[in-house]
């Protein structure tokens, strides 16, 4: 608002020099003015850029979840990824995982992810043909070994 109301003064004084014959001065005056709008336009540039990566962090941010030990994005339904924890949680960078045999790895920091081996529901126990009278409960599961 102060640039706008000392902008619209210089342009008056720019008008009234010319109007006094001291069109020197009003040409001075005029370049300054053309140089402070310059500056600041250049400057808007800026803050616009910058309002602009702040609104993809933020859209980014929405979609990014983490499942304990890495990164997915997940959009429209479909899980892309994963990411390393490590890169997104110390600079923000989404460095996709490379899957070897039987883990993930990072080529950004050289992190490993081991991937969980898939635990199968132990069948249900059958006696000689017979069925049993009453259905099986497993009360315990096994965690997955992660690190195996």
């Amino acid at each position: 608002m102060l640039r706008s109301v000392i902008h619209a003064t210089g342009f008056k004084k720019v008008f009234d020099l010319f109007c006094a014959g001291k069109t020197e001065q009003a040409r001075e005056l005029l370049t300054s003015l053309q140089d402070e709008f310059l500056a600041v336009h250049e400057e808007n540039e800026i803050l616009k850029k910058q309002l602009g990566e702040v609104a993809r962090v933020l859209d980014l941010a929405e979609t990014v979840q983490f499942d304990g030990q890495k990164y997915w994005i997940v959009e429209d339904g479909e899980k892309k990824g994963p990411f390393c924890q490590v890169c997104y949680d110390r600079e923000g960078a989404l460095v996709r995982l490379q899957q070897r045999d039987r883990h993930w790895e990072c080529v950004g920091c050289g992190g490993l992810y081991m991937e969980p081996k898939k635990s199968k529901a132990p069948a249900p126990v059958r006696l000689a043909g017979r069925e049993p009278a009453r259905k099986l409960i497993q009360l315990f599961q096994r965690e997955p070994a992660y690190y195996t």
